[in-house]
């Protein structure tokens, strides 16, 4: 028996993901930032601590939050910008109350490009583990 399979959900490409040539955490230590809703355990939390805290320091975090957020099919589960699936779900209801249906849109505008330099960067959804991860 042969079963359809979804096509793969893709990223909205008013918010792209933001490029860096710096190494990351999420690149030198992937396992760091994956979380699965329901892991709660003292070690889980431990994990969840210090990849918060990589994250903080993280020259692309503002990027990654914003692509993250605008991109909920893509970043069900796992650390993105020192936020867990239960923080972005709580952020995207507030960007929903405050900016309309179309928050996104919203926020892409406020972030496009101006006379005094490009945008935050080129579209590379390799730069956050997770993300090819959550494109399969």
């Amino acid at each position: 028996m042969r079963t359809a399979t979804a096509p793969a959900p893709e990223a909205d490409p008013r918010i792209p993901f933001p490029h860096t040539n710096t190494t990351l955490a999420c690149r030198t230590d992937p396992a760091l930032f994956v979380h699965e809703i329901g892991q709660n355990s003292k070690d889980d939390r431990d994990r969840i601590e210090r990849a918060r805290t990589a994250c903080r320091g993280c020259p692309i975090a503002a990027g990654c939050l914003k692509w993250a957020l605008a991109n909920p099919k893509l970043t069900p589960t796992g650390i993105w910008a020192a936020t867990t699936s239960w923080d972005r779900a709580g952020l995207r209801r507030r960007l929903r109350l405050r900016h309309g249906l179309d928050w996104v849109g919203v926020v892409a505008r406020a972030t496009e490009p101006s006379v005094n330099g490009p945008r935050l960067g080129r579209a590379d959804t390799t730069a956050h583990p997770l993300a090819q991860e959550g494109t399969r």
